[in-house]
């Protein structure tokens, strides 16, 4: 039987409790490399709170409260699929609605 690292273990599960603090206090712009423009580009945060909303989902301990592989596929093509620019960008903050169930705890599948 190998031997299980569990200094391994424990830096993921920090890992996943960071994001999850991240993305629940509204600092997603902490997790993502600022070249991809969450601060300054509209449809670049759009998108990136799409990615954030379905990663808290992932993160989730309960197995019944994470999606399937096959949904986190269709999410990921739903949200590569949609014109974020065609969006108003009338407010370059995020809006609480965008992260309102972030916010609201487990997430039903």
């Amino acid at each position: 039987m190998p031997a299980v690292d569990i200094s391994r273990h424990r830096h993921e599960i920090n890992l996943s409790t960071m994001a999850i603090n991240k993305i629940q206090s509204n600092a997603l712009n902490e997790l993502v490399d600022p070249s991809l423009g969450f601060d300054s580009d509209y449809a670049a945060r759009k998108m990136i709170c799409a990615v954030a909303e379905l990663a808290f989902q992932c993160l989730q301990s309960a197995k019944e409260m994470r999606p399937s592989m096959e949904r986190v596929v269709e999410i990921l093509k739903d949200i590569q699929s949609r014109d974020y620019s065609a969006e108003k960008a009338e407010v370059i903050d995020i809006p609480s609605d965008d992260v309102a169930l972030l916010k609201s705890g487990p997430i039903q599948p």
